[in-house]
């Protein structure tokens, strides 16, 4: 039996894998653990580790690592300690292949420490750009480290490619959470309003991310985006679900919650992964920075309203309206995501994310990979001049 880790250190990415997760603990031939680390040890961010443990997961380990968001000081101090606890972890305890998705600060030293025990990595959602944060160079120095590639369009197969990977270790499987949208069993809203209150108005969903490598202050950032929201807030509703722990995220979070006292409004720290898509499915659509908004909320037939330049680069759909961080921007494309005309070209819309048999796909490709004889050494593939 194989022993294969899965490393989460956040409710988005812990929900894209969650049905992929369950395969693989269902396999006689591997022995899955899961470790938890980041958002998900922390209260302020829902301790959203119980909710693994919930859906019945073995989880072996939660490393608490002190998040601090005030400054990139204090994210590198977190980051530091996340590669000591692993540096102990890997040391203590073999694994055949440690598996990871992303580009989250708190990803890279685990990718670090398991790289140095010489532990094969399995990395999700290479290739990609997001231009605007800081993950975008974390997701590639991610990819140099890892020996499987799962790719979720066919650009950023080549783009991982491009970077040096063997096409014979790179696969376009297509975005899980893309299926999962269509896939997973969702709450009707009729169960939504029994647990989080009636929603007597149309609704939008609202997350919103720190920007990380411009110069655009952060409270400025919300305050463009809460500024939009109050020229609607007589026609429509809006329910808030917590920024993710990038540096700034405090700011995002105080002013929003004066926002939603003030207008009585919802505010959520952290949902389960099948209430958040229930949410966004009966909503008048996502505006905010997440990559959501590009990857699974087209499969649920809705708008995503795309604000800045967190998400500037990755493939997107018909269905993302693109603005920039400014009040006028943002309420326009509001507007124009709930016109007649952009209505209909939702219903015929095909995500570029989605692809048949993600899950299956993955699954037997990392099945495979965990089975055979791993090489000892990684090369690098040099593109042929054309």
């Amino acid at each position: 039996m194989k022993k294969l880790l899965y490393v989460t250190g956040s409710r988005a990415e812990y929900g894209i894998m969650k049905r992929l997760l369950t395969v693989l603990n269902q396999d006689k031939d591997i022995d899955l653990s899961i470790v938890a680390t980041g958002m998900h040890c922390e209260e302020k961010f829902g301790s959203t580790y119980k909710q693994i443990e919930s859906d019945g997961f073995p989880l072996h380990k939660c490393f608490n690592i002190n998040i601090n968001t005030k400054s990139n000081a204090a994210i590198l101090s977190s980051m530091s300690l996340c590669q000591t606890h692993f540096g102990h972890y890997f040391h203590e305890h073999h694994y055949d292949a440690v598996m990871l998705l992303g580009d989250r600060y708190e990803i890279l030293p685990v990718a670090i420490a398991a790289a140095m025990y010489n532990i094969p990595i399995i990395h999700l959602h290479g290739g990609e750009k997001t231009l605007g944060n800081y993950d975008e160079f974390i997701r590639h120095a991610i990819t140099k480290m890892s020996k499987l590639h799962l790719a979720s369009t066919e650009v950023y197969r080549n783009r991982i490619i491009q970077l040096g990977e063997n096409p014979a270790t790179v696969f376009n499987i297509g975005a899980l959470g893309a299926e999962n949208s269509l896939s997973l069993p969702l709450p009707t809203k009729f169960e939504l309003s029994e647990k989080f209150g009636s929603f007597d108005k149309p609704y939008f969903m609202v997350v919103f991310h720190p920007e990380t490598l411009n110069d655009f202050p952060v409270g400025l950032q919300i305050k463009e985006l809460l500024t939009a929201l109050k020229r609607l807030k007589e026609n429509y509703d809006f329910v808030f679900i917590g920024s993710n722990s990038d540096t700034g995220s405090d700011e995002i979070t105080n002013q929003i919650h004066i926002f939603c006292e003030k207008y009585q409004l919802r505010y959520m720290t952290s949902v389960a992964p099948e209430e958040y898509l229930s949410l966004i499915k009966y909503s008048q659509g996502l505006v905010g920075n997440s990559s959501s908004g590009l990857i699974e909320v087209p499969s649920l037939f809705v708008p995503t309203v795309n604000i800045g330049d967190r998400q500037k680069g990755r493939v997107r759909g018909n269905t993302v309206i693109d603005c920039h961080c400014n009040n006028e921007e943002i309420y326009k494309s509001l507007i124009i995501s709930q016109s007649d005309a952009f209505q209909a070209l939702i219903k015929t819309y095909i995500n570029p994310y989605h692809q048949k048999d993600s899950l299956k796909n993955a699954y037997l490709t990392i099945k495979k990979f965990i089975l055979s004889e791993q090489i000892k050494y990684k090369d690098f593939y040099d593109l042929q001049p054309s």
